[in-house]
């Protein structure tokens, strides 16, 4: 399984930059390429909270049905699917200071096998690999602009 990690300072407190990345309305508007992430049953903001989720990769839309397998309010935040494309991600938050925190995420993902599987990896894997470029800018332009925090 093809393993993406990433490392970004943001210039945003730690706690605010959590309460955004774990709000799940927000999801769509930061994460490049999700276009709908929509709550399956209620939202406790903690394990156990499911969610219907449509990428958008090149010419692919992708489904997924997440769970959130890992919470610590605050700081780590992980999703792991349990239907439709394989993926997790784990996001861990860390204050450096009281105006400015790191983000790190580390994305997996896994195509079906088979020719089908190695057909969609390479229409696929090139915007993957941009697209965590544009989601750390997307981000960190969310977070360090004024009315954000």
């Amino acid at each position: 399984m093809p393993v993406i990690t990433k490392h970004v300072e943001i210039a945003a407190p730690a706690s605010a930059t959590f309460d955004y990345l774990s709000s799940y309305e927000n999801v769509p508007d930061w994460m490049f390429g999700v276009t709908s992430f929509v709550p399956v049953g209620p939202v406790s903001r903690s394990t156990g909270d499911r969610f219907d989720a449509e990428m958008k990769l090149g010419p692919k839309a992708l489904h997924s049905t997440v769970d959130i397998v890992e919470w610590v309010d605050g700081s780590v935040i992980a999703l792991s699917s349990v239907k439709g494309f394989e993926t997790s991600s784990r996001w861990v938050v860390t204050p450096v200071d009281d105006g400015h925190c790191v983000a790190d995420v580390e994305f997996r993902y896994e195509f079906p096998g088979g020719f089908t599987g190695k057909a969609l990896a390479k229409v696929v894997e090139p915007f993957i690999n941009q697209g965590i470029s544009v989601t750390d800018r997307t981000l960190r332009s969310r977070l360090e602009s004024p009315r954000s925090t």
